[in-house]
């Protein structure tokens, strides 16, 4: 169970993130409330993009478990794990973990994909 503190600093990061993202991405990205207390989903929701977030805002990264962890909850068609740095001041850096694949996907969907040339197009 976490403590105050620890659930604290974990509800500062979603915070974050959901606000970074609403100014930037989508307007209707939202916190999963109540993720984490036995539910299986992921703390943040971005609707246009079908994505759900993963959120870390731990002293060590245990980038296997998280990761595993995000898979798990996963009900939307990508995931993504994001992790602070925990060696930096809070939120000066925020990484982010992405199965290659969807990467892929989603540089295709942003770029076009008549536009994209792929190894087996050079063929």
């Amino acid at each position: 169970m976490k403590t105050k503190s620890a659930k604290a600093k974990g509800n500062r990061f979603e915070n974050y993130l959901v606000s970074v993202l609403k100014e930037n991405l989508d307007a209707k990205t939202h916190r999963n409330y109540a993720s984490g207390s036995g539910l299986d989903k992921n703390d943040i929701r971005i609707p246009s993009f079908d994505i759900e977030i993963e959120a870390k805002n731990a002293k060590r990264v245990n980038l296997i478990k998280d990761w595993e962890q995000a898979k798990r909850q996963e009900t939307a068609s990508k995931v993504i794990l994001a992790v602070r740095n925990p060696k930096k001041p809070e939120f000066d850096e925020v990484l982010i973990v992405i199965d290659l694949f969807d990467f892929i996907e989603i540089l295709k969907k942003q770029k076009g994909k008549d536009e994209v040339e792929t190894l087996a197009s050079k063929n």
